[in-house]
């Protein structure tokens, strides 16, 4: 699990992630970082009419991805 939070009123952007023991650690990132997120692939298939498709661990389903893109990856995911 990771989450990008930015506060606009601050400026400051920071990054939600587990730490070994499954608890919160949050991260303070830089401008530039706060414009992605690692999402990690759980399942690659073919929708209706024959369309490519994968889903990632936060529940976003992506369209036409990369072919080479396979289960269990992690992809970089842009936040604009």
């Amino acid at each position: 699990f990771m989450d990008v939070v930015s506060i606009p009123k601050t400026g400051e952007n920071f990054r939600f992630l587990y730490d070994p023991k499954g608890r919160f650690f949050i991260s303070r990132i830089k401008e530039d970082e706060a414009k992605f997120k690692l999402c990690k692939v759980t399942n690659v298939a073919v929708g209706r009419n024959g369309i490519p498709y994968l889903v990632t661990h936060d529940g976003r389903t992506i369209r036409y991805p990369d072919p080479l893109i396979k289960a269990q990856d992690t992809i970089k995911f842009s936040l604009e």
